[in-house]
Order: structure tokens, then sequence, then C-alpha cells
């Protein structure tokens, strides 16, 4: 036995948003968390939403409003913050920020958007170290290290 449905496929009634960011972040509809960036999609009904994206553990925290079509993908931009944080090195060293060279500390309001970052600081006769940093919302950063320190 078999059985033959006729007529147009169904329409979808769903779409979805797109959200490519630098760091994880939650996405929420009316306080009801319905997804986060680590996938590749998040599904939602058709229609006007508003939308909030949260990394807590940044201080980030933003609202768009963001239109769904059914059976297509939204792409979402979201603006990332960007923060002053302070350098310093004892004796002094050359800086750089995720590969850029920034200056010679000691350097002041040095703006950086929140999330990880990796500082290296050179000195010619004490070498090089490396240091993983949060940069956050939440409070102004400072960085210092002791170049002379094993």
């Amino acid at each position: 036995a078999s059985l033959v449905v006729g007529g147009a496929p169904a329409a979808p009634s769903w779409g979805w948003i797109t959200l490519r960011t630098p760091f994880p972040v939650q996405v929420f509809e009316a306080g009801r968390m319905v997804g986060t960036s680590e996938i590749d999609r998040i599904m939602l009904p058709p229609g006007s939403r508003n939308l909030e994206f949260v990394a807590d553990s940044l201080g980030f925290r933003q609202s768009l409003q963001v239109s769904i079509s059914a059976g297509r993908a939204a792409p979402v931009s979201l603006t990332i913050p960007r923060v002053p944080i302070n350098i310093n090195a004892l004796p002094w060293a050359e800086v750089f920020i995720d590969g850029a060279r920034i200056g010679d500390t000691p350097l002041a309001n040095v703006m950086q958007t929140i999330g990880d970052h990796e500082i290296v600081f050179r000195h010619p006769q004490l070498g090089e170290k490396r240091q993983i940093t949060r940069v956050s919302a939440r409070d102004s950063l400072r960085v210092s290290v002791d170049m002379r320190a094993r």
C-alpha cells in the first residue's frame, strides 16, 4: 500500500538569524533564551523580533530589532564596544596586542574591544612574556609585568 499526498509544498513557517561574534553570546527574546552564537543559526518565527544579546562575563548586553522572514536567514551584526586599558612593564617593554605593535610601555588608555586578547611584552635583554587578558566592559583594566622575573 502507498499513500500519495498531492498539492503544493507547504510554505516555510520559520526563519533564522546568523550571528558571528568574537566571543560567545546568549540570545534572548522576552527574557527567554532562544539560542547562542555558538551554533550556526538560530530558528525563530517570522516577524519583527526584539532580541537581546548577552555575554555576562564581559559585561556585554545589546538589544536589536531584527526582522525574520520565513525560509530565510537574517544576518545580525553587533557593535562590540571598545574600552581603555593601561599597560606597563618593569623596566619597560615593547607591546603587541593580538600581533599588532602598540608601542613601548607605559601605555595609557589603549582602546581595545572587549573579549580575550594576547598581549606580548618584548625587551631586548630580558626576552619576551606573553599574557592572555580578558577585557571587560565592567571595569578599567591595568596589565603589568615584571620583565626581570623568571
